[in-house]
């Protein structure tokens, strides 16, 4: 909090219509997230690894599970981060005449001041969506027990348009960017600035101490499940 002290900006009529944008970007995220959490209650019980499933049948179902609760929990992150960061915009006043920035717009603003929570709001949102795209599409393209040709025909149809989807989404978006070339350089960006801000900061962040391991535990238990034999599961 006390390294946005001294924080001001050009306009605080631009800092508020930046706080605009980020509030009105968590309503979609809701809606993403809601619509997750519906797909994973109704999809928990088919998609649970068996043992008689085959190989890629199997990495299939855990990867659907995985992008199921990534999804979520980016939306989460995205609305977190933007309902934060909107207290941020309203919590400080304007520069001096002398100093001031002159950024253009709203999100000139929020990208000058609050880069990271700019790409976080951004990529939390956008790749939630990813996500869960990506999973319904690997729900709906998993054999189903039961499943006739015709129908197995419909889910892969269903799932390569969903696919289709996914890509020109990406084309749309990387189109209309304003700060970066496209997607892929947001995500370089942000993975630079991520590991600057929560591990090579100076002084360093005591809650690296909790967070630093977790995150390696939390990994560790992704391997583990991935790599769970079928051995180890009852019918």
């Amino acid at each position: 909090g006390f390294e946005l002290a001294d924080l001001l900006y050009d306009s605080t009529e631009t800092a508020f219509s930046a706080w605009e944008w980020t509030a009105n970007l968590g309503a979609p995220a809701a809606l993403v997230a809601g619509a997750v959490l519906v797909t994973l209650s109704e999809t928990r019980e088919d998609m649970a690894p068996r043992k008689t499933d085959k190989r890629w049948v199997r990495t299939a179902k855990q990867t659907m599970r995985f992008l199921l609760l990534s999804s979520f929990a980016l939306e989460v992150v995205s609305i977190f981060v933007g309902t934060v960061t909107g207290s941020v915009l309203l919590s400080h006043g304007d520069q001096v005449a002398k100093k001031v920035v002159g950024y253009a717009s709203p999100l000139a603003l929020l990208h000058h001041h609050h880069e990271f929570e700019y790409l976080t709001v951004q990529i939390g949102f956008l790749q939630g969506l990813f996500n869960w795209l990506a999973a319904v599409a690997l729900e709906i393209f998993i054999p189903k027990e039961g499943e006739n040709k015709s129908a197995r025909r419909m889910n892969q149809c269903l799932a390569s348009w969903l696919v289709s989807l996914t890509l020109w989404i990406t084309a749309f978006y990387n189109h209309h960017l304003t700060f970066y070339s496209d997607y892929a350089s947001m995500l370089k960006n942000y993975a630079v600035l991520f590991v600057k801000r929560y591990f090579l900061s100076s002084p360093v962040r005591p809650l690296s101490f909790l967070y630093g391991p977790a995150i390696a535990v939390s990994m560790w238990l992704s391997w583990r499940a991935f790599k769970s034999p079928p051995e180890d599961d009852d019918e």
